[in-house]
């Protein structure tokens, strides 16, 4: 049975895994896909009652006199402690999942997905019907990584290690692995999870 609602996917996984390529494809497929990260830094722009809670939080003087956001000073402010950094990431969390909620009831497709690298901090495994989890070796990940953002080696592989715990409590039930090692065809793979995905019961 060919679902008549919104399922919500969760597209996840760590750095060079490569879950942005598998929400490419996705677009590409013409499904809705939500960039957290992106629509996060849009929202602190935006979104006046985020933007209200954030200068309740890190004071005044983050926005400029145009009302852009300071990125510099708010940076310095976030990272002063680890209670400021905690209390701006539950709320700008808190902003995007109602954003998520407000595109979900606009979406009129059988699937909408959700991209993002911190699915458990963010409690949005907790919204989504479905997680995939796109992965690969440690090695392959490295790698990509380096080349990407000519980055330093070690500053990947410890990158790496802090995010273990990220997908390591994803719900069991409800998550799918995507194999993205270079050998295993991802177009394959998202074929086969998106025909599952539609036909499992509303």
């Amino acid at each position: 049975m060919i679902a008549t609602t919104p399922r919500m996917i969760c597209v996840t996984g760590g750095i060079g895994a490569g879950k942005s390529v598998v929400a490419a494809t996705l677009r590409l497929k013409g499904f809705k896909v939500y960039d957290c990260d992106s629509r996060a830094k849009q929202l602190m722009q935006s979104d006046p009652t985020l933007r209200k809670l954030l200068t309740g939080i890190l004071g005044d003087g983050i926005y400029d006199a145009d009302g852009h956001l300071r990125r510099k000073e708010t940076a310095e402010r976030l990272f002063a402690s680890d209670s400021t950094r905690l209390s701006v990431n539950a709320v700008v969390h808190e902003a995007v999942r109602r954003d998520i909620m407000d595109c979900l009831a606009e979406c009129h497709d059988s699937l909408f997905f959700v991209e993002t690298a911190i699915p458990a901090a963010s409690r949005i495994d907790e919204m989504c019907d479905s997680i995939w989890l796109v992965d690969a070796p440690a090695e392959i990940r490295t790698t990509r990584a380096c080349i990407r953002d000519e980055a330093e080696r070690q500053h990947v592989l410890r990158r790496i290690e802090s995010q273990k715990g990220e997908f390591s409590g994803l719900p069991a039930h409800k998550s799918s692995v995507i194999v993205n090692d270079g050998t295993a065809p991802l177009l394959p793979q998202i074929d086969h999870l998106i025909e599952t995905e539609l036909n499992k019961p509303i």
